[in-house]
């Protein structure tokens, strides 16, 4: 039994898609959808659409942050006989075959504890930044089944042990919680793997710059709660800066750059911009 943890909040427009997506899949699994307090049509959209499927089970919860949400969906399924653990966001959609081939392969490599699932992003939305933000998330769909120490990619299949082993989601930590226990595992000496065989479809929707800049500034902010809590967090967060990353310089990015000018421009711009609020965020704001 697979057991799938999802968090919502105010996704009435695009909720349908992933779960219908979730609902094509040809492999056992139980989902629990844990809304963080939606005011919008969210919650009832998806009673609605999963009325007579006993696979789904909705919870809507006051809203809080969507670390809390993640791990009230996770612990309800701890409750249950589930032996691996897919985390999703209610943006993403689903390929065809993906929780079975996930599965199989976990089967047939038992030293792996977790999968990266590679997301292909898109948007309906053909602004500048939309789509500048689509072409960055990209970047981090390359052709290896290996992960990088420096990794920012967050494993979210995992076999249920593993998932426990290393530490999982922090709620307490609002900022790249979801990155932490992927990093633990893997400082443990545990295996995590790219799933290169499969993939999910991350909607992005409309993107504009200064809600971007907001909204990172806001982690930013927070992010000292997730560097304390972690053993050499600073250290850790400072190796995984935007320009620090390796996966920007793999071969296969260096063409897409040449091909693409204007949106690599696009996201050197944004980086720069999110760089100076960080660098104004911990460390000018913590001083003080």
């Amino acid at each position: 039994m697979i057991g799938i943890a999802m968090s919502t909040y105010e996704n009435e427009a695009i909720i349908m898609e992933t779960i219908r997506s979730l609902q094509a899949q040809q492999a056992s699994f139980l989902c629990v959808i844990a809304d963080d307090g939606s005011t919008d049509s969210t919650v009832a959209t998806m009673r609605q659409l999963t009325a007579n499927d006993t696979r789904f089970e909705v919870l809507a919860l006051p809203h809080g942050e969507r670390g809390i949400a993640r791990k009230t969906a996770i612990d309800r399924l701890k409750q249950h006989d589930v032996e691996f653990l897919y985390i999703i966001d209610s943006d993403m959609v689903l390929e065809e075959q993906l929780l079975k081939s996930c599965l199989l392969y976990l089967e047939a490599h038992v030293e792996v504890g977790a999968l990266v699932i590679p997301e292909r992003a898109y948007s309906d939305y053909d602004n500048y930044f939309s789509q500048v933000k689509v072409f960055e998330r990209n970047l981090f769909n390359i052709p290896t089944d290996q992960l990088d120490t420096h990794t920012m990619e967050a494993a979210r299949f995992w076999r249920l042990e593993a998932y426990v082993a290393s530490g999982e989601i922090d709620p307490t930590q609002i900022s790249f919680e979801e990155t932490q226990p992927t990093i633990r595992y893997l400082e443990q000496g545990g295996i995590i793997r790219r799933a290169t065989f499969t993939y999910v479809h991350h909607n992005e929707k409309q993107v504009e710059l200064n809600d971007l800049l907001r909204k990172k500034r806001y982690y930013f902010d927070v992010m000292p709660a997730t560097l304390d809590a972690e053993q050499g967090g600073f250290m850790k967060a400072l190796r995984r800066w935007y320009f620090f990353r390796p996966v920007l310089y793999h071969q296969a990015n260096l063409r897409k750059y040449s091909r693409h000018p204007l949106l690599t421009a696009g996201v050197i711009y944004m980086y720069l911009r999110l760089s100076f609020i960080g660098v104004e965020s911990l460390f000018f704001k913590r001083v003080s």
